[in-house]
């Protein structure tokens, strides 16, 4: 009896694809690994290969390894196996497994294997992004600016290099790359890079536009109606993966609770991880509903929004990690607009407005952004949140000198910039017992600020550096500073509140974007104008000014401890405005559509 002939690799290719189209991944699995038993033939590496893709979605990661691994035996210069090693050794943890992995496609180029090249700057970026996630920055950046060498035209992997950059406060940021101009550099910035960058709207403006048609391809719909029904309560949507001991959660609570109930539900849509805090717990008391959409598909959580009938929804993201654009760009409730998470032009078109003050986004910005100001009375940051009243720290166990004048700016490390820097170098100049106490992000950027204070003259020990605390902890250390000097362009958002609440005389420089003004307008509604400056001179004159007179700054915590009751009533204030704004809108938006 004759046997039938074994099947190609294409035919096994062909039955693999339609088992698996039929939802039958199992026989699938089994197909391949008879055809492998059965074959001698060098083609077994592709058919390790799709093996090892098949058992890596299913979840089998050891036995995708070993397929990954057999195929590369077969043939070392398959680099595309490779690269699914390292993404499957990530996935277990395995890190350093993953760089060797992406580093042999990346050596495969230099050891003459020009076809490679198109692989090993998937690897590079790979390696990039996982370095980067691991906190080891300048690995990170290395990786990219390898990869760019490779092939400059990555304006993703461009938009990262120059963020690990600015993590690092390695200056200047836009230096050269082979290939690459410094408008090319700036071309692929981030959103969130280009604020803490230039104080520009028009930069600003254009940054986003060129991120969102990069990056967000969606086929608008709308999926919900364009008119509301008469009567009820307002519906109003809060989209949100910060619902959290985040800076935007940590602005949500009072705001969520002091809406008025006879008025307006409150429904939360989601997406927040479940951090186990009070804070949390909190949160989710303060809605009527809070709708999870974790495991959701965009529309799938739009049509979540739309079945239950929401009038408003506000984005809490914009163009930050974690924004699920896809969502919005369904339309699923009538008035969409952004607020908090993001403090500048979005660019997305699904975006009616964004929820602002008249201080903080003065007329004269308006032009660009795509989004209507959406404007409330008081700040658009939550005034009133919880003094600090207890303190379980001294400056001794934090290694703050007792003698010292105390200057601090935790804001995060990314929002320093050179001219920032060398301001603050030239106010420890001319304040003699003050130090600067800032956040120790990490080693990089420590080691670069305390080069750069070295550089000028100042003694780096004049510049105290703390790791990160829980946000309780923080809030109690803040109250041993004498003056916060906020950063420039990029303000204290979040952060600015707690100095308020620590009681601290905060110094903020206002620029002309709405990033550069939200800790003014804070301080604005606090009736803390003496506090905001315009210009480098005002202040750091005013930082010098205060840190020398201690009577004054006394005098400013004493205003800011009496003002404490006029600022609890802020978010009350602030939530009746945007309910009244928000319903104004809605009727707008109802006669347009009829």
């Amino acid at each position: 009896m004759t046997r039938s002939p074994q099947p190609t690799l294409e035919d096994v290719i062909a039955q693999a694809d339609a088992l698996k189209a039929a939802g039958r991944v199992t026989d699938a699995t089994r197909l391949y690994e008879r055809w492998i038993s059965g074959n001698d033939s060098p083609a077994r590496c592709v058919a390790l290969f799709n093996l090892g893709v098949i058992k890596s979605e299913i979840g089998e990661l050891e036995g995708a390894d070993a397929a990954y691994r057999d195929a590369i035996a077969i043939n070392p210069r398959f680099h595309q196996a490779r690269i699914n090693a390292g993404l499957v050794a990530e996935r277990q943890d395995r890190d350093a497994d993953a760089a060797r992995q992406w580093l042999a496609v990346a050596e495969a180029v230099a050891h003459g294997q020009r076809d490679a090249v198109p692989l090993a700057t998937v690897a590079l970026n790979h390696l990039g992004r996982l370095q980067e996630s691991r906190r080891h920055y300048a690995a990170a950046e290395s990786a990219l600016a390898h990869s760019l060498q490779l092939n400059p035209a990555q304006p993703d992997a461009i938009q990262h290099w120059v963020h690990l950059r600015q993590k690092q406060c390695t200056w200047p940021v836009y230096a050269p790359l082979p290939g690459i101009s410094v408008n090319a550099l700036m071309a692929a910035t981030s959103p969130l890079a280009m604020l803490a960058l230039l104080d520009d709207p028009a930069m600003q403006w254009l940054t986003a536009q060129s991120f969102v048609s990069r990056k967000y391809a969606f086929t608008e719909e709308r999926l919900a109606t364009t008119t509301r029904e008469p009567g009820g309560r307002m519906r109003i949507g809060y989209l949100s993966g910060d619902l959290c001991t985040h800076a935007v959660g940590l602005l949500m609570a009072e705001l969520l609770e002091a809406h008025d109930r006879t008025r307006v539900h409150v429904t939360a849509f989601d997406f927040s991880p479940e951090d186990g805090t009070a804070h949390r717990a909190r949160l989710k008391r303060a809605c009527d509903e809070m709708v999870t959409i974790h495991t959701l598909s965009d529309r799938s959580a739009a049509e979540a929004i739309r079945d239950r009938g929401i009038d408003v929804l506000l984005d809490m993201h914009g163009l930050s990690s974690g924004a699920r654009p896809g969502i919005l760009a369904l339309r699923p409730a009538p008035l969409m607009g952004g607020y908090l998470g993001f403090i500048g032009t979005t660019a997305l078109p699904w975006l009616d407005f964004v929820v602002t003050d008249p201080w903080t986004m003065p007329e004269s910005v308006t032009p660009y952004f795509t989004e209507r100001p959406l404007y409330i009375d008081g700040s658009m940051i939550p005034l009133f949140h919880q003094p600090v009243e207890t303190v379980r720290f001294t400056r001794q166990a934090v290694g703050l000198p007792l003698d010292a004048v105390v200057l601090a700016c935790f804001n995060n490390i990314y929002k320093i910039t050179p001219e920032l820097f060398a301001s603050w170098l030239r106010i420890l100049g001319r304040a003699g017992r003050a130090v600067l106490w800032l956040l120790d992000d990490n080693q990089w950027a420590t080691a670069s600020l305390r080069d750069h204070a070295t550089a000028a003259g100042i003694d780096p020990a004049r510049i105290i550096f703390s790791g990160r605390s829980t946000h309780a902890e923080y809030r109690e250390k803040l109250t041993l500073a004498d003056l916060y000097l906020d950063s420039y362009p990029y303000n204290a958002g979040s952060t600015a509140r707690d100095v308020l609440d620590a009681r601290v005389p905060l110094i903020t420089f206002a620029g002309t974007t709405p990033v550069a003004r939200m800790a003014g307008g804070l301080l604005h509604a606090a009736g803390l104008d003496e506090l905001i400056t315009t210009s480098w001179d005002d202040y750091e004159n005013l930082a010098v000014a205060l840190a020398n007179d201690a009577p004054r700054r006394t005098a400013i915590r004493e205003r800011m401890r009496s003002q404490s009751g006029a600022w609890r009533a802020a978010p009350a204030r602030l939530v009746r405005s945007l309910e009244t704004q928000l319903a104004a809108r809605l009727a707008e938006t109802s006669r347009a559509a009829t």
